[in-house]
């Protein structure tokens, strides 16, 4: 056919092959667009371009190749219902993890361990049936403007604690030695 074809009521075939635009109503604006696989058949929608939306529901998986550079990425709960992203595997962030007063890092099966800031204090809390453990060969803990170590413990060898940027306490291998009174 050449021209336009004008049909009404239903134009059923097999195959559908367009280069051109899809006019519906006058408009190139189609509201909803149902692509349904059959038999031996994948339902693929191709778009070389930008696919503008304002609701995308997907049920099944979301496969992104090549580069994949998500500039933001929100999920948001409805009423009833948990925002929760959840990744097998592991993630790696490029530069920061930001979160806001009263966000925490939760970890452990109960998230036994947690990390957060209420606007004012800063928490590491473990709250499960083992031990807090804090391992390196040397361990440090310095002040806010990080110029001043308060204890300083090395593997192995000597524990000290500090007064403004001073030794105060230190342990030695015959025992304890103190600086001051």
């Amino acid at each position: 056919v050449g021209g336009t074809l004008g049909v009404t009521g239903v134009l059923t075939g097999t195959s559908l092959d367009i280069s051109g635009n899809i006019d519906v109503d006058g408009i190139t604006n189609l509201d909803v667009v149902d692509i349904d696989g059959a038999v031996n058949m994948a339902s693929t929608l191709l778009v070389s371009g930008v696919l503008t939306g304002t609701s995308l529901d997907i049920s099944g998986d979301i496969d992104v190749d090549g580069t994949t550079n998500l500039d933001v990425v929100d999920i948001d709960g409805a009423v009833n219902m948990a925002s929760t992203l959840l990744v097998t595997g592991e993630t790696t962030l490029q530069t920061h993890l930001n979160m806001g007063d009263g966000d925490q890092i939760k970890l452990g099966a109960s998230a036994d361990l947690k990390i957060h800031h209420n606007g004012d204090n800063s928490y590491v809390s473990d709250t499960g049936t083992g031990s807090l453990l804090i391992s390196g060969s040397a361990v440090q803990i310095h002040n806010a403007t990080d110029d001043a170590p308060m204890f300083v413990a090395i593997g192995a060898g000597a524990v000290t604690l500090y007064y403004n940027n001073s030794a105060k306490i230190a342990t030695t291998s015959a025992g304890v030695q103190v600086t001051g009174t």
